[in-house]
This record gives C-alpha cells, structure tokens and sequence, in this order.
C-alpha cells in the first residue's frame, strides 16, 4: 500500500504506519471512555449554560406567548442558546475553500460529493443512527481542511478517512455501535486488504486532528432542535421527515460548506413547511412562525433556500420560486 503523505498527529506520522514502519501489534480498538480512561482523551468539559442569553430564544422566551404545548422553558432556551454558540466556534468551521487552498486541486467537488454518498450507503447498510452521516461528513471535511491528501493512492485512501469517520460518529452517536460495527468490519468495507489496525490508526490520528473535539451540533442536530415541539400528526412527521432529507441532501454540495448548520436545517424545514402546505400563505403570519421555531426570519437564509431548492428536482418544489420571488421579501 501507498504511503499516506498527510500526517494527521504530531507524533508518528500516519504515513509510517501505512507503510508498515510501526509496530502496530500494540494498538487496541477503543471507544471515547477508554482514550479518557488512559489520559490519551481530555476528560468531558462540565456543561456550562449560557449565564445571559443573548440569543433570539431567550427573547422569544420573554416576548411571545406560546401554546401550552410549546412552552419555551429557561432550560429550552438555554439549549438553543448553547448549540448556536457551539456551532460558531472556529474549530467546528471546516473551510469552505479547502479543495482549492488545501487540496490544489487533487480533490474535485464532484468526488466529495460520491464520497459522501458512498458514506451514506455504508450508514445505511449497517443501520446506523441518523445523526451519523452529517456528523461524519463534518469530521471528513474538517480533516481534509487541515491536511492536504496524497498524490498516490488518493482514493482509497479518501474512501479508508471517510469510512473511520463513519465509524466514529457511529460511536458518539449511539452507544451500542459497536455491536453493529467495528474496526475489523470497516477495514472490510474498504477493502484492498486493509486491516483493522490501519482503521485504528486512522482513527487515532483523525480524532488528534479533531483536537478531540467530536461533539459539534450538525444541521440533523438543528432540524431535531426545530421540530422538538413538533406535534406528532401525520403532517408534523411529514414536514419532519422531508426536512431530514433535505437537510442530508445539502451534505453532497461542497458551497454549502460556507453556511452554519442551523442556516442549512433553518432553510430545510422552511421548504418542508411551504411545500407541504402550499396553500399557508398567510405572509405575516407564516413568517413570524417560522422564526419563532428556528430563530431566523425567511430573508435571513435565503442563500440556504437557494441552494437547497436547485439541490432538488420535484415537481412539489415548483411553488417556491413563485413565493420567494412574489413574497419573501415583503415578510419584514
């Protein structure tokens, strides 16, 4: 196997252990309790709450009269006020130039886009927790934002990152992962006689990468926060179950990179709503509830919108040029 010419760690390079340099008979398949048990992990950061919201759910608290149903409690509020801070912190931001300014062209848009969706359908063959194609998607382009891929033996070794990130979000998201996955059987999945030490190594140094930082919220995380006081009718779990999809369509398009997670599952769920309950065109009030679910008035994410309209070709979708063009901008 072709050496891996990024190196992940500040310690042995992951090229070395590519290439067969390291003893590997000393590295052990772990989970995050071990890596925090052996000091190799920083322990968990007790959960700090926002002392003064400044967000607009903290407003939202004190200003508008909800139904009984959606009651926006302090704690809600804190929640909401939290994700939006996590998802500003710089370290979470993948760059939305690295194909240019990190990969110089040796990773095409059109590339990430099949890696991603050979992504989804390994989630999907193992059953996986929804929560994890969006959060291994987010460390994939988070680690290539840094590291720039090797000339030779670029696509197996794209497919063996993206294939550990998939395992690793797999484990954060859901506990029992590992009885459905593990590293012996990713190896497999890549194939090329890959073993399970070298999906251990890439892990390894993927989460050094990562800083260790696994945890920030992603635009599946959002559109769970949005709909949390969703009712639990046939048209609720519709609007919820196409936000979802178009929330993981945006994952294949590389210009969405440069937007936060809640902008992407804001515009989500604002073409779910519309789209399946065209005829609620009330302007006013249509708009004032979406931003009290999401925080954002329609004119704020219309880049989002956009983008996640030209994403989708469905003939459900032809009322929207229609409504943004006629109407969005009079909502304010």
């Amino acid at each position: 196997m072709d050496p891996y010419s990024f190196e992940l760690i500040s310690g042995t390079p992951l090229s070395a252990v590519f290439s067969g340099c390291v003893d590997q008979s000393t590295t052990t398949e772990f989970d995050d309790a071990y890596l925090r048990a052996i000091g190799a992990l920083p322990p968990l950061a007790p959960v700090r709450f926002a002392s003064s919201p400044v967000h607009h759910a903290a407003a939202l608290h004190d200003s508008i009269e909800l139904p009984a149903t959606c009651e926006l409690s302090d704690y809600d509020a804190d929640i909401d006020v939290n994700l939006r801070e996590m998802e500003k912190d710089a370290k979470q931001w993948p760059s939305p130039e690295y194909l240019k300014t990190v990969q110089g062209g040796l990773m095409s848009k059109s590339r990430r886009a099949d890696l991603v969706s050979w992504m989804d359908d390994f989630t999907r063959y193992f059953d996986l927790a929804p929560g994890t194609l969006h959060r291994a998607v987010s460390y994939v382009d988070r680690v290539l934002s840094q590291r720039t891929l090797p000339e030779t033996d670029t696509e197996h070794q794209l497919q063996l990152l993206g294939a550990t990130a998939v395992y690793t979000a797999a484990k954060y998201e859901e506990q029992c992962a590992t009885h459905k996955l593990n590293a012996t059987a990713v190896a497999g999945i890549c194939g090329l006689d890959t073993t399970s030490k070298e999906v251990i190594a890439m892990e390894l140094g993927m989460v050094e990468a990562l800083e260790y930082d696994l945890s920030g919220p992603t635009a599946y995380t959002f559109v769970e926060h949005f709909n949390r006081h969703g009712g639990t009718g046939e048209k609720d779990f519709e609007v919820r179950r196409l936000a979802h999809h178009l929330a993981d369509r945006s994952l294949y398009d590389y210009s969405l990179l440069q937007l936060l997670p809640s902008v992407v599952a804001a515009s989500a769920v604002f073409l779910a709503r519309l789209i399946l309950n065209p005829n609620d065109i009330d302007v006013r009030q249509w708009n004032e509830d979406f931003e009290e679910l999401t925080g954002y008035w329609p004119t704020d994410i219309i880049l989002g919108i956009e983008s996640l309209y030209m994403l989708n070709h469905d003939s459900r979708f032809d009322v929207v040029p229609d409504f943004l063009e006629g109407q969005l901008m009079d909502f304010r």
